[in-house]
């Protein structure tokens, strides 16, 4: 078997990258109405994101571009909406629009929905709903510890107790990351998160963890993959008079989209195993995951001595 994991190696020395755990890619919005009809705008974009146009709605005239855009508008106007033009088929952004009287709002805007409508009537949840599924499937250091765990863990019961652990953790911390009663910077997180696959890797090859209480290691490892999504959700922000909601719709979306995530799983392992079914499927996962956790490791550990 471990000329099985010599021969992989190479691959996943090309296949592994130094991006950070969870990696987003999304811009902020920010959106004010003040009390006299004012509009103000600030857009933050990730470094080397192409800069998209904004449009007002008609009746708003600019009297100030920077460093933050500010126009006067009618009451006609606010019941339009902003226009984002010209925004990459990869970058998303995450608006928040505040206004007197009237609870914030956060809504997600792409290529394909660039408008953001300044008199909604709803509140935002759906867009963080969907944020967290995108970013757990778009997270695969936390992928491959959920397949790892139902690769190592023996019985349908033992399994969702150790699952459940490992959500209660993250949910936890993620909460409290959130609200900003705990604060860690985040390379150390996702190098300590590469390092809980490698364990976990390990326990899959050689069984030297306890089966009799793994939602132990399933929830302290938790507690580390929350804050790695605590880090992905400060980058996106938090409406900072209604934050109990779409922190509980993110949150939620991070658990539908593991649920997806493991069935997909299970479909190709289910075919896999009909193509060959006396292949080490196991034990050569756990080898791909054990490799690329090492390989992830090596580079969050080499990124903390040469921050970008």
């Amino acid at each position: 078997m471990h000329r099985h994991a010599l021969a992989i190696t190479p691959a996943l020395l090309l296949l592994a990258t130094p991006a950070h755990a969870h990696e987003f890619r999304a811009g902020v919005l920010l959106v004010d109405i003040d009390p006299d009809g004012a509009l103000e705008l600030r857009l933050e974009l990730p470094p080397d994101a192409p800069r998209p146009r904004l449009e007002l709605p008609a009746g708003c005239e600019i009297v100030r571009a920077a460093p933050t855009l500010r126009a006067t508008c009618s009451p006609a106007a606010l019941r339009g909406a902003v226009t984002v033009h010209e925004l990459s088929p990869e970058l998303e952004l995450v608006a928040h629009l505040r206004q007197p009287g009237q609870p914030a709002r956060t809504q997600l805007l792409h290529h394909d929905a660039p408008s953001l409508p300044l008199t909604p009537n709803h509140t935002g949840l759906a867009g963080y709903l969907r944020l967290g599924v995108q970013h757990i499937l778009g997270g695969p250091d936390h992928l491959l510890f959920v397949v790892g765990l139902a690769l190592w863990v023996r019985g349908l019961g033992p399994l969702l107790a150790t699952l459940t652990a490992f959500t209660a953790a993250h949910s936890l911390t993620l909460a409290l990351a959130a609200l900003s009663l705990v604060r860690l910077p985040q390379p150390p997180v996702e190098a300590c998160i590469a390092v809980s696959l490698v364990l976990l890797a390990r326990a899959i090859v050689r069984g030297d963890l306890s089966q009799r209480t793994p939602w132990r290691f399933a929830g302290a490892c938790g507690l580390l993959h929350g804050l790695g999504f605590a880090g992905a959700l400060a980058d996106i922000g938090l409406p900072p008079d209604a934050v109990v909601g779409p922190l509980a719709a993110f949150n939620l979306g991070v658990e539908l989209g593991q649920v997806v995530a493991l069935m997909l799983v299970g479909l190709v392992a289910a075919a896999l195993l009909r193509l060959a079914p006396r292949a080490p499927l196991r034990l050569l996962t756990a080898y791909l995951i054990g490799g690329l956790a090492f390989t992830w490791t090596v580079l969050r550990l080499l990124a903390l001595g040469n921050p970008v």
